[in-house]
């Protein structure tokens, strides 16, 4: 079988399996059920966490169906925290102290057994952090602003193939956090909407203190955060995909901050941007004869004109 073969059939089985499929979903697609390798704490290392933070994050989780009690936040040498732990968006496990952190204290958040002994080996995820000082909880978002408009031949992931090639307009948003936020982007997920509509959405520490956005997981996110398109023609050879993008036109593009378990809503961010793809060619208008001829076969008072015609007929007479 093709790869295209294999890919259709992926995606059949999804959607038998689990009724409606949230298209572009690459779940289709491929990517093993488990790998505790793709676990994570949205942390750098050597990490300095706030003491007053609403909750830390481990993702995605839980694994393979396993309970959030696997999840542990303990001490250096071990002795277990005591705190909360709730499911959270984008299938993160989260973890909300019962209590501040000690400034200048050494921590573990940990998850053991992840995959339930699938594979063989169960697998098991930790991140140490320091607790540094508290910090006041963020009020303000940043600022959020729409780059020039852009042609460009991109995939739009989803569908059958799982990407198709497709060449159409883009704008790139540009995103700056506020000074009071970056302490915190770790533990914030996002949401940007179009015309009010979801566009695109992105997991805790997706976005980093120049505004970057991490490379998302084709697998679970079709669109970037920050990258919004029409698709104007679909590249040669390639099936219609069933992501168009945003239809040519004026948009209003909404991003949302959420920091995890805060009493304290970050605003939302707005800003206008614009589409149009190229207007297409108009078709090559066909050949017309040239006048003379066209006479012979003319309407004239609602009759055709024969003099053409006969001066033919004749002309073959002498001949033969």
């Amino acid at each position: 079988m093709t790869t295209r073969g294999w890919k259709a059939l992926g995606a059949v089985a999804v959607l038998l399996g689990g009724g409606i499929v949230r298209p572009p979903s690459a779940e289709a697609c491929g990517g093993p059920v488990c790998d505790p390798a793709k676990v994570r704490v949205p942390l750098p290392p050597d990490a300095v966490v706030p003491a007053n933070v609403p909750a830390l994050v481990m993702l995605p989780f839980p694994v393979y169906g396993k309970e959030l009690e696997t999840l542990r936040l303990r001490t250096e040498d071990g002795a277990d925290v005591e705190a909360t732990l709730l499911p959270g968006p984008h299938r993160s496990g989260l973890v909300v102290p019962a209590a501040p952190l000690v400034p200048g204290a050494h921590y573990r958040l940990e998850a053991h057994d992840l995959c339930g002994g699938f594979p063989q080996e169960p697998g098991a995820a930790e991140v140490s952090f320091t607790a540094g000082p508290a910090v006041t909880l963020p009020a303000a978002s940043g600022t959020l602003r729409a780059e020039p408009e852009q042609q460009a031949t991109f995939q739009v992931w989803g569908g059958s193939t799982c990407s198709v090639g497709v060449e159409g307009r883009t704008v790139t948003l540009g995103f700056t956090p506020a000074p009071e936020l970056v302490p915190f982007l770790p533990w914030v997920h996002w949401t940007l909407e179009v015309d009010g509509k979801t566009w695109a959405t992105a997991p805790h520490g997706a976005v980093d203190a120049a505004g970057n956005v991490m490379p998302p997981n084709r697998f679970a996110y079709a669109h970037d955060l920050l990258i919004v398109y029409s698709v104007c023609r679909v590249l040669s050879d390639e099936p219609a995909p069933s992501d168009q993008g945003l239809p040519p036109g004026r948009h209003v593009a909404t991003l949302r901050p959420v920091l995890e378990q805060s009493g304290t809503p970050l605003p939302p961010m707005e800003v206008s941007f614009e589409l149009a793809c190229p207007k297409q060619e108009p078709a090559p208008a066909p050949d017309v004869e040239p006048e003379d001829l066209r006479d012979g076969c003319s309407q004239a008072n609602g009759g055709f004109t024969v003099f053409g015609l006969l001066a033919t007929l004749r002309l073959w007479r002498r001949r033969s």
